[in-house]
């Protein structure tokens, strides 16, 4: 069995454990490699923000990073856009309902990911904070699977670690990861959720809110 077959056995085996929530027998720890780490999302504003659960969970292995976003409750709230797939590099995504990821290096250079619920996304570098929004074009669009029923959305991307900036998986570096959420409600209001808050307005390049280190 070539390579490529083996990554997307991987791959919906992995989306099968997160709808599970219980490993299938089939699964051995080495299919994710080395992390695994599972969190929720909490809003900027409780008193402004849907009443939605929102998970996210970080896998790997040596090829690559598995990120899994998932709202179980309040599904009917959320405005996700149209149906129709756009699978493009969309500037702006966080003007709607995406969907984040941060990973930050010791130099503090790091790298942003956005997902929407139409297949959208977009990948930034930046590499000092403050810098101007830079897309990383190296960045092929990741894999990215969207299952969605009437009470259940389920984001699933792999993301390749030979597409990041140098230096970011030698593996002599400690990397600190951030997972974010914009979600806009059915009345157009919008709500800010992250792992963590550390400033006085929503930000979600704000470094010590990277909870996740590897």
């Amino acid at each position: 069995i070539n390579r490529a077959i083996i990554n997307k056995i991987i791959k919906y085996n992995f989306i099968l454990l997160i709808l599970s929530e219980a490993r299938p027998w089939f699964l051995t720890p080495l299919d994710f490699g080395k992390k695994m780490a599972k969190f929720t999302l909490i809003p900027f504003n409780l008193k402004d923000a849907p009443s939605v659960v929102i998970h996210c969970e970080i896998h790997q292995n040596n090829e690559s990073l598995f990120l899994s976003f998932r709202i179980r409750e309040g599904l009917e709230l959320v405005q996700l856009g149209t149906n129709t797939p756009n699978k493009q590099r969309v500037i702006k995504l966080w003007e709607k309902t995406c969907f984040e990821f941060f990973l930050k290096n010791e130099e503090n250079a790091y790298v942003e990911f956005n997902f929407s619920a139409a297949f959208e996304w977009n990948c930034f570098y930046f590499k000092r904070p403050g810098e101007p929004l830079c897309e990383w074009e190296p960045m092929q669009r990741p894999d990215t699977e969207i299952l969605l029923s009437l009470d259940h959305f389920l984001l699933f991307t792999e993301i390749k670690k030979n597409q990041f900036p140098k230096g970011f998986f030698d593996g002599e570096h400690t990397l600190c990861a951030g997972l974010t959420s914009v979600i806009q409600d059915k009345k157009g209001q919008m709500s800010y959720w992250a792992l963590d808050h550390l400033d006085t307005r929503p930000n979600f390049h704000h470094f010590d809110s990277f909870k996740y280190t590897f």
